[in-house]
């Protein structure tokens, strides 16, 4: 017999840390809960964190109050990101008086 009602604290906090790896079948199988309860919730996690599957290097500082630090990932990230420079297009405008 499944359990009914809402889902409680500890059971959200199960289904928010194994929807992406584990079925919606299997989860509500170990929480004896009803399949469409999951489906609820699991739809209501896809809808609030769309881009926190995305690693920026933003996401990667340590942050603590009144300060930031870049981590070693991050730099990397960052330095990867960084793309040479474009040459100016109006660089025969440009008159040398010495070389």
């Amino acid at each position: 017999m499944t359990k009914k009602g809402p889902l409680g604290t500890a059971e959200k906090y199960y289904v928010k840390g194994h929807y992406k790896t584990t079925s919606i079948e299997d989860i509500a199988k170990a929480l004896d809960r009803p399949l469409v309860t999951v489906k609820n919730l699991v739809s209501k996690l896809d809808k609030e964190d769309p881009v926190s599957s995305t690693i920026t290097a933003g996401s990667q500082m340590a942050r603590r109050e009144g300060i930031v630090l870049m981590t070693e990932n991050a730099s990397s990230m960052a330095d990867d990101k960084k793309t040479a420079k474009k040459k100016s297009s109006k660089r025969d405008c440009v008159t040398r008086i010495k070389k």
